[in-house]
């Protein structure tokens, strides 16, 4: 699924379960993972870590649940977030070659 933000802006957000969620005002992206985390209900203008975390926790969707972007934005609310994938740690033997947890060289 391919779709650029700034056409999902003001997008309206239904359910799976055929319920009205309500439209697209932000997003808000994980730099690091590079990609989109969560989809604001309301305008994202907070004058506290507190009106912030209160948006984010009850006033958004996790980007994970979204099924297909089309005229609407369709999401299935009983989806659950994929667990992240743990980064094998790699180590270098004296002369240079990667080896693996396992002691595999690459």
């Amino acid at each position: 699924m391919t779709i650029e933000l700034s056409k999902m802006f003001g997008m309206d957000i239904y359910s799976t379960d055929a319920e009205y969620v309500g439209k697209a005002y932000d997003f808000i992206i994980d730099l690091e993972q590079g990609r989109v985390s969560k989809i604001t209900l309301e305008p994202f203008k907070v004058r506290s870590k507190k009106e912030a975390a209160e948006i984010l926790k009850k006033k958004s969707v996790g980007y994970e649940k979204v099924v297909a972007v089309k005229d609407i934005i369709l999401i299935d609310p009983h989806k659950t977030a994929v667990p992240k994938p743990k980064v094998q740690q790699q180590t270098y033997s004296r002369f240079g070659a990667r080896r693996g947890i396992l002691g595999k060289r690459y």
